[in-house]
């Protein structure tokens, strides 16, 4: 009997700064997609430059000090960190250069489609893509 594959999930800035600022209901939704994660064999994906995007985010709002701190955090979830090589970064470039959406989230976008994987967002300008990609929609309040 053949063992059916675990959904690939890929996380853009928008659902990890949802759960690190714990923005409900999208901060639950991902919080339990990493209690139900094997460490050992993880099927969440993230890549470096959206990695970089959160980075850069807590940097601004509460400093390069704790941007650091959840870093060191996010490394010890159970996510496969994504680094771009030339292919990812051309195809990344070719969805940009097709749809309106931001260079970092071509990245989300092109690494979902190489992996068939689904995408786990808020953000409006992925989930419009939701004829060339998987997403589930995350919602916030504000």
């Amino acid at each position: 009997m053949q063992k059916k594959s675990k959904m690939k999930v890929v996380l853009d800035a928008w659902a990890l700064l949802a759960l690190i600022f714990k923005e409900e209901p999208a901060a639950g939704k991902v919080k339990d997609l990493f209690d139900k994660e094997e460490k050992s064999r993880p099927s969440i994906y993230i890549s470096w430059i959206n990695l970089g995007e959160v980075y850069y985010n807590i940097a601004r709002r509460k400093g390069l000090t704790a941007a650091d701190a959840v870093l060191n955090d996010i490394h010890m979830l159970p996510i496969r960190f994504q680094v771009p090589s030339k292919v990812d970064i051309l195809a990344a470039a070719t969805i940009k250069s097709k749809h309106k959406l931001s260079y970092a989230d071509a990245f989300v976008v092109s690494l979902a489609q190489k992996i068939e994987g689904t995408i786990m967002t808020g953000d409006p300008e992925i989930i419009l893509l939701k004829d060339l990609v998987n997403v589930e929609k995350l919602l916030r309040s504000r």
